[in-house]
């Protein structure tokens, strides 16, 4: 089944909301490689990775060569900068064991390689809070069937002194859920807001996992424009290439968060 990628702004008039780490492998429309960088950042010590490779052509299995031995860091907007080595017996990915993001900061990052330099900036805003996650009942899927499924609605508050882009993640008994939610405040600044993930199957007994991500405006984009790929998969090939925050010709993106987590178990 492909993966859905979901703007809950769009979909439910209010539906505004995505994973894990993989390589980002995205093929040009034309035969030409192309770096391709995957730089998540998040205020937790420790959580954060820069994975590095090349594109194939659009017809080559998705096996792109990783890029080892490049110079990776970050600068905040006081000047700090912070270098991420590469991680033994990964090549091609990079991290810092000690770095958080702060909130409301300005970050760039820069890569060495050995023929190019890429560089570009995210912006972290507010720590976001989740205020509850609930649930229905639902017998079937959608309401067909006679199993017994659950729609998890996450809740929260959404800042009103800036505007402001989400994604959310979800984990349903420790697995990744390949959906992607995003959305933006513009309908909902400074209040309460409630949505399901009305893609992610969960039934009884199930654990589920959330993320939400504060995320600046490129990190919007980049996700928003997947939905015009055929598979809707980041990791996959495709016929376009997301919008890339990226300088230099590099494809992916590069983005800060800020995030906060819950869970809610279902009822047997």
């Amino acid at each position: 089944m492909k993966n859905a990628i979901l703007n809950l702004g769009i979909i439910l008039s209010g539906f505004g909301f995505y994973s894990c780490e993989k390589v980002i492998e995205i093929p040009l429309n034309d035969a030409d490689r192309k770096v391709v960088v995957e730089a998540v950042f998040k205020d937790e010590p420790g959580s954060n990775y820069v994975i590095l490779s090349k594109t194939g052509s659009v017809y080559e299995e998705s096996n792109f060569e990783k890029i080892s031995g490049a110079t990776v860091f970050i600068t905040d907007g006081s000047g700090t900068n912070t270098y991420l080595g590469e991680l033994p017996g990964e090549p091609g990915k990079y991290n810092h064991p000690t770095f958080a993001a702060a909130p409301n900061t300005n970050y760039s990052l820069t890569i060495y390689t050995a023929t190019d330099t890429f560089t570009s900036a995210s912006q972290t805003f507010y720590k976001p809070m989740i205020d509850s996650l609930t649930y229905i009942e639902q017998l079937g899927s959608f309401g067909f069937g006679t199993d017994t499924t659950y729609l998890v609605f996450f809740n929260f508050t959404d800042d009103e002194t800036a505007t402001n882009y989400y994604r959310v993640r979800a984990w349903v008994n420790g697995a990744a859920d390949e959906n992607l939610y995003v959305t933006n405040d513009e309908l909902f600044n400074g209040q309460v807001y409630t949505q399901p993930l009305f893609a992610t199957t969960v039934e009884k007994g199930d654990t589920v996992f959330i993320e939400l991500l504060s995320i600046d405006k490129a990190n919007y984009t980049y996700y928003s424009t997947l939905s015009s790929s055929d598979s809707g998969d980041p990791f996959s090939p495709t016929p376009s290439n997301p919008v890339s925050n990226m300088e230099n010709g590099a494809l992916g993106y590069f983005g800060m968060y800020t995030t906060d987590t819950m869970t809610i178990i279902m009822p047997q």
